[in-house]
């Protein structure tokens, strides 16, 4: 027959009363297996000694250096010597346009802004007269109603 396995408590575990609980701190964990102790220190490893450089070899081994051709690595170097002025002038060129599209781009908007703000101005002057008017008109008619009254 199969033994049953005890049902699993929910919650936090109760505290082991174990020689884990009651050893020093550093060695010790909150919950689980006891840590385990650290090793003894180890010795210091010798200093290795510092061999001399060897010489650059130029060329294939067992051949002589070539003299006539220039480094390569100048080669770059007189390619960037070239390219510098004429990134400079696209660079140039670049911020001019920018720019002038900047001003044509601001001019179009201050544009559109002030057609608009008029537009709604306009209308709001427009309220103010018609009311204006309206209230004139009132008192146009009261100042008349009242002379009919004197009279």
């Amino acid at each position: 027959m199969a033994t049953a396995k005890p049902a699993k408590k929910r919650g936090r575990p109760a505290k082991a009363q174990t020689a884990a609980a009651t050893a020093p701190a550093a060695t010790a964990k909150k919950r689980g297996r006891p840590a385990k102790a650290k090793a003894a220190a180890k010795p210091a490893k010798a200093v290795k000694t510092v061999k001399a450089a060897k010489p650059a070899k130029a060329g294939k081994p067992g051949r002589p250096a070539k003299a006539g051709k220039p480094v390569k690595a100048a080669k770059p170097v007189a390619k960037a010597d070239k390219s510098a002025p004429v990134a400079v002038d696209t660079v140039a060129k670049l911020k001019e346009t920018l720019a002038a599209k900047s001003e044509k781009d601001l001019a179009k908007a201050v544009e559109k802004f002030t057609a608009g703000w008029q537009k709604k101005r306009s209308a709001a002057d427009a309220k103010k007269i018609k009311a204006a008017e309206k209230k004139a008109a009132a008192k146009a008619k009261a100042a008349a109603k009242k002379a009919k009254k004197k009279k």
